[in-house]
């Protein structure tokens, strides 16, 4: 098995307490550097170009793994692409300058305008976190550095959804947007999707939306689902060919270095894969 996508839980701690988290259920410890480097290991037995996400709850909360990878896969001239998901609320100057000079990818969790926002991402008291994230991100535009957003979509941002496209713009250093549809895992369980008709609309007023203010501002965001869609028509069989892990290509390592396909499967006995210390 080649491993082409490899998710490293760096922990299930999380710093705010939004209302939909998937990963609310998962292992609440720290990984330790020997197991991240132990899972990296396995990913690059395979030879081949693989990507590293960095992933929790916070991955920043335990940033000291997280470098202890960066660090080895420049060393060891590993062929990775570097990537974090992140609330932005840790970062800081010297964190971003870090992230920057070793190529590693920053996506933001933001799910639309202020108002919008601070209905699903909450801080631990249960106030809204788009201050906490806005102050991430200034961080990194002060720096000059770019980075992506995240949205997680349901029934309640659905209807609102081209609203990220007008605050990414507004923001200045956000160069592309990801939509996700909720999960019904962990406290996703108390929110509902949006429905097919539904997301179908909004998607077309994030296109219809994009093409407006790129024609305004002479610059272009991305929307991640565009890039995939146009990857999809080119292979018109019928496999997942933008799903590592429907081809057995992805390895999701929670913080104790159990492996899954996917964090959508992580507790379900029937898609353990094994450990990063026994192979899978």
């Amino acid at each position: 098995m080649s491993i082409k996508m490899l998710v490293l839980s760096l922990t299930g701690q999380c710093n705010f307490a939004c209302r939909y988290c998937y990963a609310a259920e998962h292992e609440r410890s720290m990984m330790s550097s020997e197991t991240a480097l132990a899972a990296v290991r396995l990913a690059a037995d395979g030879g081949e170009r693989f990507v590293i996400q960095f992933s929790g709850g916070e991955p920043l909360l335990n940033f000291d793994c997280l470098k202890a990878v960066v660090d080895y896969v420049h060393q060891e001239k590993l062929p990775a692409v570097l990537q974090l998901q992140t609330n932005g609320s840790l970062l800081t100057d010297k964190i971003a300058k870090y992230l920057y000079k070793n190529k590693v990818a920053i996506g933001v969790s933001l799910d639309g305008r202020p108002a919008v926002n601070d209905k699903l991402r909450l801080k631990k008291n249960g106030y809204g976190a788009t201050g906490e994230i806005l102050k991430g991100i200034e961080v990194l535009r002060r720096n000059n550095i770019a980075c992506g957003v995240t949205c997680v979509v349901t029934s309640e941002n659905v209807d609102t959804l081209e609203g990220i496209v007008d605050f990414a713009y507004f923001l200045g250093n956000i160069r592309k947007i990801g939509f996700d549809i909720l999960r019904g895992q962990g406290r996703g369980r108390n929110l509902q999707p949006p429905t097919p008709a539904a997301m179908q609309q909004a998607m077309q007023r994030v296109f219809a939306r994009c093409d407006e203010l790129a024609k305004l501002t002479g610059m272009r965001i991305a929307i991640a689902q565009q890039e995939r869609a146009q990857l999809l028509c080119k292979d018109c069989s019928l496999t997942f060919g933008h799903c590592y892990a429907m081809n057995g290509e992805a390895a999701f390592v929670d913080a104790k270095g159990d492996i899954y396909a996917c964090s959508s499967l992580v507790g379900n006995a029937d898609f353990y894969l094994g450990n990063v210390y026994n192979g899978l």
